[in-house]
């Protein structure tokens, strides 16, 4: 049988198929719910074209989006024909790298930058730093910088608390990937990722070097990334070894004793340091926002936390006797993930649910509609962590984390840290969300509250008085409340 034509919208008059790309970068997740509703589990944002300004002199001959555990399965296990390319996406250089983008080499790709055997090769040197046993040791240094962060909020006070998630997942990725709780340094660092992935979406819209153009701010922060984490790293080295994750990247030699060169070193620490605070910080917060709106899964929560940590903070041993805990972090990140899209590059022509797809494409899973499938999770827009209890939908249905051999080497480390922050958190305080301010998404590489998330801080107690009130802000559409 002979696949069929990838089914999708025509390109626009005049604009041609930037039309289309423009539509997706007003409103990605409005805009392929469009496309989803309109052509099916499988959709081609764009097809056939030869250029697009987002990616000059590439040939790309399709943009398809998909969603359901079948079409994901089909692209994240087969890694030899989908293949995984750096965060930088189009705007990375390749063999064209000049002065100027000679940075975007480095910068945010280690694991996602390599295929293949050499991809097998690299994610085994880095295994050793994400055994059980090594993330178990760092529960303490979880504990003591939550404990930290958390001796400042004062009662009856709003706060943003989208600051506070970053400030104190950023300190635990510090202490734990450079062995240091460097504030100011991993502030400034964070900061530069944050413009960074912010700058990513204008920047590939016309990534053109003009001191005008959101371009040019995009290289400028990735060249200071690029030095900064440089600096890092020598500094790791003088030092000597510890106990970290990038004593472990510079201790680690292949199959022939050949260390990491400097470039994978810097590849594999951006991304590793970006994943380690910024989508955790922002699952606390959607978290936290989930809970605001249900007062009676709050209390439910509190009682479980009191009954088996009796006001402590968890130990590793503990983590697994707070299933509604579990639940509540895995709706979460069902319903709001922060990665909401998984990547990939067709590296040969191949065929997903019956249509061709040719070499060069980009195929983009959607987590977040997969997640919300009204077959695989029925009321899939309410928040119901019960729906946990018992149930697994399976790594295809449920991919938080990605799939397949390249699912987030990070998962159990964050899944741990999210469940001893939020127990924490909620046995010490209640949140409730300030009425005052709007809440929308913004969407660049992750998903996250905008302009913040304000939040009053309560102690913590039983009182189950809702925060829903005024609901302004795109976020309301995204979750169906009682």
């Amino acid at each position: 049988m002979t696949p069929n034509s990838l089914p999708g919208p025509r390109p626009w008059p005049v604009l041609g198929t930037n039309g289309n790309l423009l539509s997706f970068v007003l409103d990605p997740l409005a805009h392929v719910e469009r496309l989803f509703r309109q052509y099916g589990p499988i959709a081609a944002l764009v097809r056939g074209r030869s250029r697009r300004i987002a990616s000059p002199g590439r040939d790309t001959p399709a943009i398809v989006f998909v969603r359901g555990p079948e079409l994901n399965r089909a692209l994240l296990s087969d890694a030899e024909r989908f293949h995984k390319t750096p965060l930088s996406g189009p705007l990375y250089p390749g063999q064209g790298a000049t002065e100027r983008t000679r940075p975007l080499l480095r910068v945010m790709t280690g694991l996602f930058n390599v295929n293949g055997e050499e991809h097998r090769e690299r994610r085994r040197l880095m295994l050793p730093a994400f055994h059980k046993s090594r993330i178990d040791q760092y529960r303490d240094d979880m504990v003591s910088i939550t404990e930290a962060v958390i001796e400042r909020f004062e009662l009856g006070a709003v706060r943003n608390i989208r600051d506070d998630m970053t400030e104190l997942t950023l300190r635990i990725a510090t202490k734990t990937l450079f062995g240091a709780d460097m504030r100011e340094q991993g502030l400034s660092i964070a900061r530069s990722l944050a413009s960074w992935m912010q700058a990513f979406r204008p920047a590939a819209a016309l990534p053109y070097d003009a001191p005008w153009l959101p371009y040019r701010r995009f290289l400028e922060l990735s060249r200071s990334i690029d030095v900064q984490l440089g600096e890092l790293i020598a500094e790791r080295r003088r030092l000597g070894s510890g106990a970290d994750v990038l004593s472990m990247l510079l201790e680690a030699r292949d199959e022939q004793g050949a260390p990491l060169g400097d470039d994978e070193l810097v590849g594999h620490t951006g991304v590793l340091f970006a994943a380690g605070h910024e989508t955790s910080a922002n699952a606390l917060c959607w978290t936290l926002f989930l809970l605001s709106q249900h007062p009676r899964i709050v209390a439910e929560l509190r009682e479980e936390l009191a009954s088996v940590l009796g006001g402590e903070a968890p130990r590793t041993d503990q983590l697994g006797s707070l299933p509604l805990l579990e639940g509540v972090i895995k709706e979460s990140l069902r319903l709001l993930p922060p990665g909401r899209l998984n990547h990939r590059i067709v590296a040969q022509p191949a065929e997903l649910g019956g249509f061709a797809v040719p070499a060069g494409s980009e195929v983009i899973t959607s987590v977040y509609h997969t997640h919300r499938d009204p077959e695989l999770y029925p009321e899939p827009d309410r928040f119901r962590p019960a729906r946990w209890e018992g149930f697994d939908p399976g790594p295809y249905a449920f991919s938080p984390f990605g799939a397949g051999s390249r699912m987030c080497i990070g998962s159990a480390f964050a899944m741990m840290e999210l469940k001893i922050v939020l127990a924490i958190l909620l046995q010490r305080f209640r949140f409730e969300l300030d009425q005052d301010k709007p809440l929308d998404r913004v969407i660049s590489i992750v998903m996250a509250p905008k302009p913040g998330l304000f939040m009053r801080v309560h102690r913590g107690d039983h009182a189950l008085t809702s925060s829903a009130g005024r609901r302004r802000g795109n976020v309301w559409g995204m979750v169906a409340l009682d």
